[in-house]
């Protein structure tokens, strides 16, 4: 009897646990490796092995781990190294397989430069842009831009990484030179390398990606198209499949487009080709991700397929039986028909209604939906830690069924049956956009969710229900309710206010921590029906977070009244979250209101810090590369028309 295959999983969080997965399901021993900063990840224990390393860019270290291990495979989930061929390279030269493309496909296809040209070699349609080599060369980048018929508004790209990072929208030749420094040194801090380029800006476009697969001798397949068009600052929120509206005869030729990177590169395993897609049915090669991507699972609801296990087998070098043949010349690929249609939300620790900005902290209550054709892909459990250091994706709820009406009707409802305390998510805001007209209404584009968050983000509760959780001893009642089984323990808070016949009944839930209002008025909020609430103290018991179907407020206890509101007329501004400091302004500076002073970079995540007041800066406290903790004082401003 052959030894069970080894695998080591090269990351973290929702994907670790989602190969971990396919892994087991195939026999395998499966590693992870890990750091000292998350070490509450669930992952670590649920892997047979953990090896801890410096960090999960440390590729040496991980290397030494997988072959001290025995391992014969490795896989780099998305993010981290995934897209590193040098780190491909090195996986292979330890005799340990690589679960993904060779070095030399991810080189000519991860860096977007490198992939542009052999899109255009390929007869795959691009959009105009001015490369690396060309602006260094160029003393005024904004007049070349103009004659290589790029023009503005034109975005500023990063040639390494993904995620939205090194991204700059461009729209007056005068911001330009602004621009390509901060993308820049962005993409130098997140992924090594700052080389930068400029390509055409569509304003409206529609993002939609191809699936593809590939023997890695020439050869390979498509699974059809996904839609990623709800989108935050170029990160994707919610996606589904099949794109909306596109006909047979636009998926065969996106297609067709797409399997011709893989046959020209030799692509070897999952990957995404993306594309930018006008309202004319006109699309643009954008990228490709040499990789496994977040929103995989709707593919595979919709083609019945597991993605992560075909990619497993195609790195031993067996071609799945459960897809079709791979052929060599993309025109005579016959695409699959897809099986109804499925919508993914992401699910990230950020506040949408404090700019997005990062919520790191612990999870103190967690609570999945189960439905009949939804699925949970997460990275957390109830008590895991959040760190700041990592990326804030918590969990992805899929649903799926005959249609996108349906899809979509599942996947709101169960968003609405999700608790999260201890840290903010998008969770409500992604309600509202499955709720929204225009969704299902097919008006998305790209732009469509930045234009509209103060609407999104809005409470969606009715007004008589903020006003019942608002009303004085009602955050205290809820907390009692949950806290003791008994039907008595609200009454008792509304007792000893003296208002008892006010209130509604506040009783213990059929599940911990939930709590039913009912039964009674609520004087001048009118009456409510049959309230359920999910209630977690935080805070030591300062603070209530309560979540009614699927938004979450935080109220607070009598044990801390009323929140203070604290007025700080200094000019001090502190630090908004916990993070790094990765750029600051020297003292003495002077800046105009709303000019950029620092940069904090916390979750993956680059948050701006402007001048409220024109002035210039004094007290500088930090530096750049120190971590602060939220509210720490950073520096103060002395306003230019100070006396």
């Amino acid at each position: 009897m052959s030894p069970a295959p080894r695998l080591l999983i090269a990351n973290r969080g929702e994907i670790a646990r989602r190969v971990l997965r396919s892994a087991r399901a195939r026999g395998c021993l499966v590693a992870v490796v890990s750091t000292a900063a998350d070490r509450g990840a669930p992952v670590r224990g649920e892997a047979d092995r953990v090896f801890e390393v410096p960090g999960f860019l440390d590729g040496d270290a991980i290397v030494a781990a997988a072959a001290g291990w025995d391992a014969g495979l490795l896989h780099p989930g998305y993010g981290f190294l995934s897209e590193s061929a040098s780190f491909a390279a090195a996986v292979e030269a330890a005799g340990i397989a690589f679960v993904g493309p060779t070095a030399e496909s991810m080189r000519r296809l991860g860096d977007k430069e490198a992939a542009r040209r052999t899109a255009v070699a390929a007869g795959v349609p691009v959009l105009p842009s001015l490369g690396v080599d060309e602006l260094a060369s160029e003393p005024d980048p904004a007049a070349a831009v103009e004659r290589a018929g790029v023009g503005f508004p034109c975005v500023v790209k990063a040639v390494a990484g993904g995620g939205g990072i090194g991204i700059r929208v461009v729209r007056r030749p005068e911001a330009l030179a602004e621009a390509l420094s901060v993308a820049a040194s962005e993409a130098r801090g997140a992924f090594g390398d700052d080389r930068v380029y400029v390509e055409r800006w569509l304003d409206r476009p529609r993002h939609v990606e191809i699936q593809v697969l590939g023997d890695g001798r020439g050869a390979g397949i498509h699974l059809g198209e996904r839609e990623c068009s709800v989108q935050r600052r170029r990160q994707k929120l919610l996606e589904w499949a099949p794109g909306f509206g596109i006909s047979a005869d636009l998926r065969a030729r996106m297609g067709e487009a797409a399997l011709r990177l893989v046959i020209a590169s030799r692509y070897r395993g999952a990957g995404t080709v993306e594309f930018l897609l006008e309202e004319d049915r006109t699309f643009h090669f954008l990228e490709v991700n040499t990789r496994l991507q977040v929103e995989h699972p709707v593919t595979e609801e919709i083609y019945g397929v597991d993605l992560v296990d075909a990619q497993l087998e195609i790195a031993t070098g067996v071609w799945p039986a459960a897809l079709p043949r791979p052929v060599s010349r993309a025109e005579s690929f016959e695409p699959l028909s897809p099986f109804g249609a499925a919508f993914e939300a992401r699910i990230v620790a950020e506040s949408p209604r404090n700019g997005f900005a990062p919520s790191p902290g612990r999870i103190r209550r967690y609570r999945e939906p189960e439905a009949d054709g939804v699925r949970v892909d997460s990275g957390v459990v109830e008590g895991s830690p959040v760190p700041p250091g990592f990326d804030s994706l918590l969990a992805k709820v899929i649903a799926s069924g005959e249609s996108h009406g349906v899809a979509v009707t599942r996947l709101a409802s169960a968003l609405e049956g999700t608790v999260i305390h201890g840290v903010e998510t998008n969770a409500s805001l992604m309600i509202s956009v499955l709720r929204h007209p225009d969704l299902l209404g097919e008006r998305i584009h790209a732009g469509w969710l930045e234009g509209r968050i103060g609407e999104l983000a809005a409470s969606r509760l009715p007004s008589d229900v903020m006003a019942l959780l608002e009303r004085e001893g009602m955050a205290d009642a809820v907390a009692a309710a949950a806290a003791r089984r008994r039907t008595t323990a609200g009454a008792e808070v509304f007792r000893s206010l003296g208002r008892a016949e006010e209130f509604p009944r506040v009783e213990p839930g059929r599940r911990k921590g939930e709590v039913a209002l009912s039964d009674s008025p609520v004087g001048d909020a009118g009456a409510v029906e049959a309230l359920t609430v999910t209630a977690t103290p935080l805070a030591g018991g300062r603070e209530l977070a309560v979540t009614v179907a699927g938004e979450t407020l935080t109220l607070p206890l009598s044990a801390e009244g009323e929140k203070a509101t604290i007025r700080d007329d200094s000019g001090e501004i502190r630090a908004p979250l916990a993070g790094q400091v990765i750029r600051i302004l020297d003292a003495g500076t002077r800046v105009e209101k709303g000019d950029v002073v620092a940069v904090i970079e916390s979750m993956k995540m680059h948050w701006e810090i402007r001048a409220p007041v024109a002035g210039a800066l004094e007290n500088v406290a930090v530096e750049r590369g120190q971590a602060v903790a939220a509210n720490a004082r950073l520096f103060r401003i002395f306003p230019s028309n100070a006396a």
